[in-house]
């Protein structure tokens, strides 16, 4: 008797809150605070799953998507708690550059190559760029991603061809067709990865579409596009670059506009992150770093204190 009664205080207690859940969650997306559709992705679950559970009319056992839901508003409310004063993309002497880089390769119909260290801002400004502009498609390149077909295919799915063909034929014209006349720009990162078939390919898809395109990766980049000689294959390739860009190392500079955007002030915060921004990773690192003592810091100032806590505490879990 009384694991009957301790059976149904229990799933009482489990509707009460599954309740709760729906109606905090309902009232997030009625105030226009939250987009049902972003939502569902976020917790992985179909967007009709979705609106059937905060409607009351999804006839299987709602439990897992209940506890997904409670999780998501978890972790909304110590998100809540913890503010993070991140400014977001900050447009740093190094951003600019390849800012102008990106512009002059889409307006000019050219191809550019942006190459350097990790961590000094490269691919967030590539984002920022894509954001901020029309006909701009961004892929990434890596090792299950570097032979012709899959990189072509990779494109396809940028441009939102869904239905493209998965050989290299076909597909090579059904891109070359959607881009023709789009006056667009194809941003393909960690170009590092890519043989030289692959580059070749992406120069004659740049020159007869019209487009503009910039490789951007690391050192290497360079390296795949000069074969590391200057035979009469590579050269032919090497000859079709407007544009290259070494970035090698960040810059006081980018690291003095950032202190800016996150209002830190004083020489001994600015010094410290000159010094983070300097080890391996440099901005990326100093990033991290930033949010956490943000974090810290719980909507006050971060100090050299909470910024030399934070770099302690992700230097520790290298």
């Amino acid at each position: 008797m009384s694991n009957v009664h301790s059976l149904t205080a229990k799933d009482s207690k489990a509707e009460i809150r599954k309740t709760d859940v729906v109606m905090q969650i309902n009232t997030l997306i009625e105030a226009g605070r939250v987009v049902a559709a972003h939502l569902a992705q976020e917790i992985s679950v179909a967007p009709s799953t979705l609106s059937q559970v905060l409607n009351g009319q999804y006839k299987a056992n709602t439990t897992q998507v209940v506890k997904k839901l409670d999780n998501w508003l978890r972790m909304r409310e110590q998100r809540e708690a913890n503010p993070n004063l991140d400014p977001g993309f900050v447009l740093t002497p190094t951003a600019k550059m390849i800012m102008d880089d990106l512009t002059y390769a889409q307006i000019t119909e050219a191809i550019v190559v942006i190459y350097g260290a990790s961590g000094v801002g490269k691919s967030k400004t590539l984002d920022e760029y894509q954001r901020s502009n029309n006909n701009v498609w961004k892929v990434i390149a890596s090792p299950s991603r570097s032979s012709l077909t899959e990189l072509l295919y990779e494109i396809a799915m940028e441009l939102g061809m869904a239905q493209a063909p998965r050989t290299k034929g076909p597909l090579a014209r059904v891109i070359r067709q959607r881009l023709k006349g789009s006056e667009g720009l194809i941003i393909v990162d960690e170009a590092d990865h890519l043989d030289y078939p692959t580059l070749e390919e992406l120069r004659i898809l740049q020159e007869e579409t019209g487009i503009g395109m910039a490789l951007v990766g690391n050192n290497k980049v360079y390296t795949q596009l000069t074969g590391g000689r200057r035979n009469e294959d590579f050269a032919r390739l090497f000859s079709r670059i407007a544009k290259k860009r070494g970035i090698h190392k960040t810059k006081q500079a980018d690291v003095r506009a950032i202190a800016k955007a996150w209002n830190i002030q004083h020489d001994a915060e600015l010094s410290l992150m000159i010094q983070i921004s300097e080890r391996p990773g440099g901005l990326r690192l100093l990033s991290k770093t930033l949010k956490l003592a943000a974090m810290f810091a719980k909507g006050a100032a971060i100090t050299e204190a909470l910024l030399r806590t934070a770099f302690n505490e992700l230097e520790t879990n290298e």
